[in-house]
């Protein structure tokens, strides 16, 4: 089902800070065959608050290794690096913080990273690239917030997930139960005539982040989801020629031990979704129960799996 890698978009900053400690002090201007990466870390939301990214971060490249600390309120850190593959990692004990003051005072949020890490991206000599870290910001209230990006009110896949079968290091979870939910982005959403006379409505993401809650084991909360982080999701909705609507969808993991989900096909059951003019289902709510899913993951230890059913919600965009 995956059809390709969804492209990250972000807004960029112009204002520059000065190179951090042990970072060359060289300019790429100064230098043609290096090149100019920008870490963004402060932005204004389309909800007027303004959002600072507090962190250090790892740069492993063709120029060796280094730590940058970005731990001040600069609102980007600019690096010259020479050209070559160049890894960017945010490291852990990262804080989002979020003003509503026009930065006069921050208070932290609760927020998900949405993107790969570490950063992969070719610098190329005498250009400037700009790495961008997308985080899923969560409301007490149930509102989901993606800033650094910026996208508010994604959307919610979420429910229980009723295991059945479980293998390898993931034995212990079989005739488990657990709770779930992975918020994104929309990258596209298009409408799809198939051969067989369905009408797709079919949705592919664009920043990734997913939780597990009650997760007495912890490898799913602790290892699974954060793997999922920056990760591919496409997942549609059919109107069949029999009247039937149908779900189906695909989860990967982008970071190690690299999981895949699938979910569906799986006939609704309880809902039925409106149809537009043209006969395509139409992006509500829905909760359905006994979606079939399947998750694998590739431990050191050897390849494991999950099988079981999920009581399913998705959660269009809301204000």
């Amino acid at each position: 089902m995956r059809l390709f890698t969804a492209c990250l978009t972000a807004v960029s900053i112009a204002v520059l800070a000065p190179l951090a400690a042990g970072c060359a002090s060289a300019t790429a201007e100064d230098h043609p065959e290096l090149g100019t990466v920008q870490i963004p870390l402060q932005q204004r939301g389309a909800d007027g608050a303004l959002y600072h990214l507090s962190a250090s971060f790892q740069v492993v490249g063709p120029g060796g290794t280094q730590t940058v600390d970005a731990t001040s309120f600069q609102p980007s850190v600019t690096l010259s690096l020479p050209p070559g593959i160049t890894f960017v990692e945010l490291l852990d004990g990262w804080v989002l913080e979020k003003s509503n003051d026009n930065g006069l005072t921050y208070q932290p949020v609760s927020a998900l990273l949405g993107t790969v890490n570490p950063f992969g991206l070719r610098v190329l000599a005498n250009f400037s690239d700009s790495v961008v870290f997308q985080f899923i910001v969560r409301n007490p209230n149930g509102d989901v917030t993606i800033s650094f990006g910026v996208t508010l009110h994604p959307r919610e896949l979420a429910g229980g997930m009723i295991i059945d079968t479980a293998t390898g290091d993931l034995a212990a979870y079989a005739l488990g139960r657990v709770d779930f939910a992975v918020y994104h982005d929309l990258f596209n959403l298009e409408r799809i005539n198939l051969p067989d006379g369905s009408k797709q409505l079919l949705f592919t993401a664009n920043s990734v982040a997913a939780e597990v809650f009650n997760d007495a084991l912890g490898t799913l909360s602790g290892t699974i989801a954060p793997a999922m982080a920056g990760g591919f999701l496409q997942y549609h909705f059919n109107a069949k020629p029999d009247g039937s609507q149908e779900i189906a969808g695909e989860l990967d993991g982008a970071n190690d031990p690299f999981p895949v989900m699938t979910f569906g096909p799986h006939t609704l059951q309880f809902n039925r979704l409106p149809l537009d003019a043209d006969g395509f289902p139409t992006d509500v709510f829905i909760n359905e129960s006994g979606v079939p899913f399947t998750l694998n993951a590739f431990f050191a230890t050897g390849d494991a799996t999950l099988t079981g059913t999920l009581r399913f919600r998705s959660v269009p965009v809301t204000n």
